[in-house]
């Protein structure tokens, strides 16, 4: 006699509606997972090629757990241990056209925080590309969360470094196999990085119509620490804005270390 547990079938519904937290929600309250046969849930668990956490685990994050809407289930590659409260997390957002100057600032507050900082960011083309490569040139650890499915890479100039992560660092994801990006992707993976951040770092952003915004506000929403690196005076940023309307300076990862009495 087979029996299946919640977590299976939290699983299970992922899966099936390729995380849709809706449409996980619905067949809930439809009680789909009494209906469902235990040996189909039994089938689709056993045959991901990747594992998972949920919810209902012991070891998924606190702090992502507290934060609105967190995710039902998380599928990965790589060492889960990094979801872990234990480890101190910087979220690093930013525009997917940056600057020499925004490049420069990233690279230079990754490589003075320390080795026992854990990077998050999105894998995205961009800011987020260049936080994941200078964690790893400066031997820290990295979190990529994805806004396609945990087995589609993009955008797919990444793969390499998708590759790396998958096996010596972590990537998430609460989409399943090959499921596409799709454009409300891209916000809920937002509300993943700065959930499991003690704090956010903005090295440049340049508009107000951007994922990053929305980075931003869930900051806020969350008193999430923000800090945000200023620009020229007529660099085509608006990155002296948000430090104006309450974003924390920041020029050094030795500033981040203080402000969070991490040092």
């Amino acid at each position: 006699m087979f029996e299946v547990d919640s977590r299976q079938i939290l699983i299970y519904l992922a899966v099936k509606y390729d995380g849709d937290p809706c449409k996980i929600v619905t067949a809930l309250q439809l009680h789909e997972d009494i209906k469902t046969p235990v040996e189909e849930v039994i089938r689709v668990c056993n045959s991901l090629p990747y594992k998972a956490i949920t919810f209902l685990d012991y070891d998924y994050p606190k702090k992502l757990k507290d934060s609105p809407r967190a995710p039902f289930v998380l599928f990965y590659y790589g060492d889960i241990t990094l979801l872990s409260d234990k480890y101190r997390k910087c979220g690093f957002v930013g525009s997917r056209d940056y600057s020499k100057y925004g490049e420069k600032a990233t690279k230079k507050i990754i490589s003075e925080l320390g080795n026992d900082l854990v990077i998050v960011s999105g894998l995205a083309k961009g800011i987020d590309t260049l936080a994941h490569q200078a964690a790893i040139d400066n031997h820290l650890r990295t979190i990529a969360v994805l806004g396609s499915g945990i087995d589609n890479c993009y955008p797919t100039e990444n793969k390499d470094l998708y590759e790396i992560l998958k096996k010596e660092h972590l990537v998430i994801s609460e989409y399943p196999g090959m499921s596409e990006p799709a454009q409300d992707h891209f916000p809920r993976r937002n509300r993943i990085i700065v959930g499991l951040s003690d704090c956010v770092v903005v090295p440049q952003v340049n508009t107000y119509q951007s994922g990053t915004m929305i980075s931003i506000g869930l900051c806020a929403n969350q008193n999430k620490p923000l800090f945000v690196v200023p620009h020229p005076f007529f660099a085509e940023t608006i990155n002296n804005d948000i430090i104006r309307e309450g974003g924390s300076l920041v020029e050094s990862g030795a500033h981040i270390l203080e402000d969070m009495n991490w040092s």
